[in-house]
């Protein structure tokens, strides 16, 4: 009902639209490691298909991956935040996914433990062992957040896969033929860089639009490749002998140190102390 109602289906038309490259990228790596098609809607529930969402308590991205729950499966530091990655996050997730399923043996239990932990369900479950999520869901052992995490996802994928049924038309990220609208969405190159190189310099030195290619590297939250080791940068397909071309005329940041400024520090007096002019401090 609460998805069936006009604002519900105005809501849920929007966010699948706006999240149709994602989606046609989560369905292939679902079909090719074999797991439930309906996984597609997750991020429906979790970040209404927005990759740079943010909760209030901190879960950041496509799947809402927390600053603590990050290990081993994204970087993030000081130059890298790979929540923000749509790509590399959804290979996280589906992993994450994969990895609670051996635990539980059960997809609802699989889907309930990322939302509340697999730590606190494997606490739960052994109060109550034995117990389906339908069981802990209908006796409140579960919080209420989680609850209601895995009916979403099921209302959603419904209405979705069952359009007809429902007398509704809801973006199925398909052609009339039923073919993928965009069978490319999530194929890229790649260049390897080493050292500190800003994205918005090879964006303009390629003569593409800026803002694209920072969504393309959205993880790179200072706009530069870390300053340390190798970095591969994501390009449109199609452009990696141009963007090795263009890397080849743009000199790397040269910076071995972060500093914090304090109370009174000006531009010019940080400058002077480490030797460089206010504007090479100020583009780096």
């Amino acid at each position: 009902k609460q998805y069936l109602s006009p604002a519900g289906i105005k809501w849920l038309t929007a966010v699948l639209d706006n999240g149709e490259q994602y989606r046609l990228y989560i369905r292939r790596m679902l079909r090719e490691r074999g797991m439930p098609a309906v996984l597609e809607y997750l991020p429906v529930v979790e970040s209404s298909y927005v990759p740079y969402a943010r909760s209030h308590s901190g879960a950041t991205g496509l799947w809402q991956f927390m600053a603590n729950s990050t290990k081993p499966f994204l970087v993030r530091n000081d130059f890298i935040d790979e929540r923000l990655d749509p790509w590399k996050s959804t290979e996280a997730a589906l992993s994450k996914l994969q990895e609670n399923y051996a635990m539980f043996h059960d997809w609802p239990l699989a889907l309930a433990a990322y939302n509340c932990g697999a730590g606190a369900l494997s606490r739960i479950l052994r109060k109550y062992p034995g117990k389906d999520f339908w069981y802990l869901a209908g006796h409140r052992l579960l919080r209420d957040q989680s609850v209601q995490y895995v009916p979403k996802l099921l209302a959603i994928a419904d209405l979705a896969e069952n359009q007809a049924y429902y007398g509704i038309s809801l973006p199925t990220a398909l052609d009339e033929y039923g073919d993928p609208v965009n069978p490319r969405a999530g194929l890229f190159d790649y260049v390897t860089v080493q050292g500190s190189i800003s994205i918005k310099r090879l964006a303009y030195e390629l003569r593409i639009d800026e803002s694209s290619l920072l969504t393309l590297n959205s993880a790179l939250i200072r706009g530069i490749t870390p300053p340390r080791g190798e970095y591969r940068i994501r390009v449109p397909e199609g452009m990696e002998l141009s963007a090795r071309e263009a890397l080849s005329t743009i000199e790397p940041y040269h910076f071995q140190t972060r500093y914090t400024v304090a109370s009174g520090d000006s531009l010019w007096a940080i400058s002077h102390n480490y030797g460089i002019t206010v504007s090479e401090l100020c583009e780096a």
